[in-house]
């Protein structure tokens, strides 16, 4: 009996912990976004990424290809990403970034560069006009210039293949808050 104790509280133990790592950002996305917090340090020193589920990026990626397979024109893509990530206004308040790239020889530290491509401008400052939303964020009555990217960004990625090529579609968000400059 209490052998059968003992491997019954072993088997709990097990499934509990099974059991908090569902819903959860892979170890992958967890470790780019580690990456990629360093180099937004940069930018804004008090920036954070947290690496969360797939979904949005799942989402993004499932709109990313034509009827045919293949990847649709970057224009395109932007403007259906950017429809099904605020449907329902959804992320109404939050900027969104997205970056997709082919995964092949590409480490952490590449994916990273790559996505902090898609977030940081020419002048090394977090740039909320290349989110796909830009000039549809609102937070109460405030917009445009009168708003900036806060510091914390949440990353998420999923794999995606395009004929015989790896992908990997990455969604970024920020909550907007209130521009002191403005």
């Amino acid at each position: 009996m209490k052998m059968a104790k003992k491997l019954l509280a072993v088997v709990l133990t097990g499934v509990m912990a099974v059991s908090m790592l569902t819903g959860c950002a892979s170890i992958s996305s967890r470790r780019v976004a580690d990456e990629l917090e360093d180099m937004l340090k940069i930018a804004n020193d008090k920036a954070t990424v947290k690496a969360v589920d797939d979904d949005l990026a799942n989402n993004a990626a499932k709109v990313a290809k034509d009827n045919s397979g293949a990847l649709k024109a970057e224009t395109t893509l932007q403007t259906d990403v950017k429809t099904e990530l605020t449907k329902n206004n959804k992320l109404g308040d939050s900027y969104i970034w997205i970056a997709y790239f082919a995964t092949k020889d590409v480490n952490k530290t590449v994916k990273a560069q790559n996505i902090a491509k898609a977030l940081i401008g020419t002048d090394g400052k977090i740039n909320t006009t290349k989110a796909i939303n830009s000039t549809d964020v609102k937070v109460g009555t405030m917009s445009g210039n009168e708003l900036k990217a806060g510091n914390k960004f949440e990353l998420s990625m999923k794999a995606f293949k395009v004929g015989d090529t790896d992908y990997v579609m990455v969604v970024v968000t920020c909550k907007a808050v209130a521009n002191a400059a403005a």
